[in-house]
């Protein structure tokens, strides 16, 4: 457990391998005035052990969300603002205003100096047009040639979204964050944050202004997969992995070409049912550049029972990212919400 000395909820948001040897941890601390700012921390060896916290000064900076590491002692992540660091994050200089919802990672492609050449991202720009949980998301992917200041291709592939029927009635359904990374065989592969099952929110809508209302909220969203054999422009339906509970998922191309999905176990939803109350982080691993995943070899990274008595659905953990170490382990960074800090995983996934 790496925890924040004052006790305070610092979950993990990113973790970068820098190109001098050490890792970078970024999390968001609540601090005493009640809001969330970004902390970091180094290691420099391979996660054993790590350095203080740190803050960036003068920042309002809350979620560090889509940590990159670009070389050369180049990083970006995108909170409040976009932020770069040209000295392997010891100071944060160059801001930029953001323009969409983010969560996920980033896919960077490098040059043979292991510099980066480009940047491919998935986000969204506010929430659905009829309101949330019962309007789609529209995920947006799009291309950036200067480490993320600018951007080309922008598209909201119509593949992202699908229509779901409850009761007789079609519900259009969508994507919002998500993750992309480069297949051994040069495809693009995305996992994605899709919407709320309809099942989960059609009944409690009823209920408003009836004097009675159930509470719902983005537990309940899942995760699907879609590939693209032509460099983002076109993409394959979404593959829908788990249609709830299950999410912020964090993708990695393997040495041997296997893709490693991690991702959070906020609620265990299997076959259309609540299966238990775990909670945690799991893994998944595609063979096959993204196309298929076995669900029933699941790697159990973290997990736990929560009830509160009140909400099934509140899970009490969330966010993780996950890296590549050169000696083929991962370690993946996840946020359980009990202890308030974050639970460093080293694993292999062979």
């Amino acid at each position: 457990m790496l925890q924040h000395p004052d006790g305070e909820w610092t979950p993990p948001f990113g973790l970068a391998k820098m190109d001098n040897g050490e890792l970078i941890l970024m999390a968001s601390h609540r601090c005493e005035d009640g809001k969330e700012r970004t902390v970091y921390c180094f290691s420099s060896d391979n996660g054993d052990t790590w350095g203080e916290f740190q803050m960036i000064p003068g920042a309002e900076a809350s979620r560090p969300i889509m940590l990159a590491c670009l070389g050369g002692g180049v990083l970006r992540f995108i909170s409040d603002k976009r932020y770069w660091s040209s000295d392997y994050g010891r100071t944060w200089t160059e801001t930029m205003p953001s323009d969409m919802g983010f969560e996920g990672s980033p896919l960077v492609d490098y040059d043979n100096n292991g510099r980066a050449v480009r940047i491919a991202e998935i986000g969204y720009r506010g929430l659905p047009e009829k309101g949330w949980p019962e309007g789609a998301f529209n995920a947006v992917f799009r291309w950036s040639d200067d480490g993320g200041r600018t951007f080309r291709d922008v598209i909201s592939p119509d593949e992202w979204r699908y229509t779901e029927t409850f009761d007789g009635v079609s519900y259009e359904r969508g994507a919002s964050e998500g993750s992309v990374v480069r297949a051994r065989n040069g495809w693009l592969v995305a996992a994605l944050r899709t919407d709320m099952p309809v099942r989960y929110f059609v009944p409690y809508l009823e209920l408003e202004g009836k004097g009675e209302y159930v509470h719902y909220d983005d537990s309940l969203e899942g995760t699907g997969v879609s590939v693209s054999q032509d460099d983002g422009k076109t993409w394959s339906s979404v593959q829908v992995l788990f249609e709830a509970g299950r999410h912020h998922a964090h993708l990695l191309t393997m040495p041997n070409g296997d893709i490693v999905m991690t991702m959070t176990v906020r609620d265990d939803v299997r076959d259309g049912k609540l299966a238990s109350y775990r909670r945690g982080c799991d893994a998944l691993i595609s063979k096959d550049n993204g196309l298929t995943w076995n669900l029933d070899k699941r790697i159990i990274l973290d997990e736990y029972e929560f009830y509160d008595g009140k909400k099934w659905f509140n899970g009490e953990c969330g966010h993780l990212y996950s890296v590549l170490l050169d000696d083929g382990r991962v370690i993946t960074a996840h946020a359980n919400y009990l202890t308030k800090g974050a639970s460093l995983i080293r694993w292999s996934p062979e």
